[in-house]
């Protein structure tokens, strides 16, 4: 029998991608797939019109270039959930010429068995949370895997991935590109002809990236983007929630507003773009010493980390020469300086972490030398079984959540809920309660009620005369979507009621529409009966980091 290297490379490739949309297919069904966050449903709205009212191609997140094909398609038909299923074909694709580039090399069956092994599992998680982050991440890597095997073929395939992956998430196609980088180098040394498509392709990059900028070039969208800019700075940022930034709060913005700005329901009229300029100007200035404390929280990645550093010593250890000394010491360095340099100004998330760490074991599987020792394939073998476990666990541990919240939450309380709604309704939500990314990704243009939003949505011109401030939640036609103990002290919508009273001078009531068991869509009324408000009580910063704290203890018991 011919060894996979032999093999037809048009025929493995058909094979390959036939297997991958199989498996693909068979994890969505029996997962469910769902989308891990909100962002992406909602981008898939203003896609397939039900957020802006016809398909549109400002998806904010995600290049306008792409987002026209995607309205170009939802124009065409409906009848597809294009956003999705655009998605599923390139994770298919990319997943395809991984393994295709892991079976080509010159490494022993059970190297890539183990590889194999290792990124099917990694698959299955991102799957599981199906993500644009991701998605851009997992194209990325094929297409830099592609460029680097000889021939035109490759190289433009490779190329066109690459441009693709920076179209869904830049920032995202940016970091696996430059943790590729220096094998990339290392690999091709001073040979200048390569390095010719890398530099077309970081122009074309370039280009689309301006191309963007033109299609946001009308005064609103340009306004909109320079505060979600900052607002995305602020949200994602730990340094936000410095002692010195809240005592350093603009005139005319509360404690209270801050914090609402922070947990995505932001006043638009409060928090306007003049005053988180001037909040975001006192975030930059957090001292490097207590940015430094922000790292800290990557030991949650402790036992991933310490196994890639292991995984590091080992590919070392395989070719032992000065040359390779050197170069695996500077990747440390250069990996470790990455990691603490995003840390430091945000939150490291699974998702970011996720096309951190792929790409990182892919470049140690290029590292790897044809043949390895008997020791060094068993000690692989563990190391990869390590990383496997760690997120076999996360993967049923977040599948089991996800079980409960789809079947018992969504379908038996949120969704019948919902569909009590009147037809002309807009829904938003005070705080993360409705879980709209466990809609089915390939049906939520069948979701008939509009979501309205704030949060990244602040400012957004589809928002425009809708909610300009607080006092537009009074709308007749606007719902407010929160947890059925809605009246308790602890909840979101006081604060906002609060905030009404303060700045507008106006009180407020709760007029319950429906209820169940467990959740509430309410609606926010004007009164003049100020003893309405005597009830609200607002808990400190430190009574919900008790609280959070108390919760997190009752979990784990």
């Amino acid at each position: 029998m011919k060894s996979v290297c032999e093999w037809n490379k048009y025929g493995l490739m058909a094979l390959l991608l036939a297997v991958n949309a199989a498996f693909f297919a068979l994890m969505a069904w029996a997962l469910p797939i769902r989308f891990e966050e909100n962002d992406d449903v909602m981008m898939c709205m203003i896609a397939n019109g039900l957020y802006s009212g016809s398909p549109d191609a400002h998806l904010v997140y995600i290049n306008a270039l792409y987002g026209q094909v995607l309205a170009w398609l939802y124009t065409w038909t409906r009848a597809v959930e294009w956003y999705t299923l655009s998605f599923a074909v390139l994770h298919v694709i990319a997943m395809s010429i991984i393994d295709y580039v892991v079976l080509r090399e010159r490494h022993s069956g059970y190297v890539k068995a183990i590889w194999l092994t290792f990124l099917y599992i990694m698959w299955v998680r991102i799957i599981l949370s199906f993500q644009f982050t991701t998605t851009a991440g997992l194209v990325c890597l094929a297409g830099v895997l592609l460029l680097q095997r000889e021939g035109w073929r490759n190289m433009l395939g490779g190329c066109t991935l690459i441009f693709v992956a920076s179209l869904i998430r830049f920032h995202s196609a940016a970091l696996v590109g430059l943790l590729m980088a220096p094998i990339i180098v290392f690999q091709w040394k001073l040979q200048w002809r390569k390095y010719v498509p890398v530099l077309v392709l970081l122009a074309l990059v370039v280009g689309a990236r301006w191309a963007n900028g033109q299609y946001y070039k009308s005064e609103e969208w340009q306004h909109y983007k320079e505060y979600n800019a900052i607002r995305a700075k602020l949200n994602d940022n730990p340094n936000a929630h410095a002692e010195v930034v809240y005592n350093n709060l603009p005139n005319g913005v509360m404690r209270q507003d801050y914090n609402l700005l922070l947990r995505f329901m932001p006043d638009p009229e409060i928090m306007n773009l003049e005053q988180l300029k001037a909040i975001n100007r006192f975030v930059k200035d957090v001292p490097l010493s207590q940015k430094l404390l922000n790292v800290e929280r990557l030991r949650k990645y402790a036992l991933v980390l310490m196994t890639l550093l292991l995984f590091m010593l080992l590919v070392d250890l395989s070719e032992p020469t000065k040359k390779m000394h050197l170069f695996m010491v500077g990747y440390l360095l250069f990996v470790v300086g990455l990691l603490v340099l995003v840390s430091l100004d945000g939150f490291v998330k699974n998702r970011v972490f996720l096309c951190f760490m792929v790409p990182i074991v892919m470049a140690f599987y290029q590292l790897l030398p044809e043949q390895v020792g008997r020791k060094r394939l068993i000690t692989m073998g563990c190391l990869t079984a390590i990383l496997s476990v760690v997120y076999i666990v996360q993967t049923t541990k977040v599948r089991n959540d996800d079980y409960y919240q789809r079947t018992v939450v969504w379908n038996a309380f949120q969704l019948p809920l919902i569909k009590t709604l009147p037809p002309d309704s807009r829904l938003a939500t005070a705080g993360a309660w409705f879980g709209i990314q466990f809609i089915d990704p390939f049906h939520i243009k069948d979701f008939n009620t509009r979501k309205f939003a704030l949060g990244w949505f602040t400012y957004i011109p589809f928002n425009k005369d809708i909610c300009e401030s607080y006092v537009d939640l009074m709308q007749d036609n606007m719902y407010i979507f929160v947890r059925a103990d809605y009246q308790d002290a602890t909840s979101m919508i006081n604060s906002i009621r609060q905030q009404m009273a303060v700045h507008y001078g106006i009180p407020t009531h709760i007029e319950l529409y429906r209820r169940n068991g467990a959740y509430a869509i309410v609606q926010l009324r004007r009164t003049e009966d100020w003893t309405m408000m005597e009830d609200i009580y607002i808990p400190s910063d430190m009574e919900r980091y008790e609280n959070r704290k108390a919760k997190k203890y009752r979990r784990k018991r």
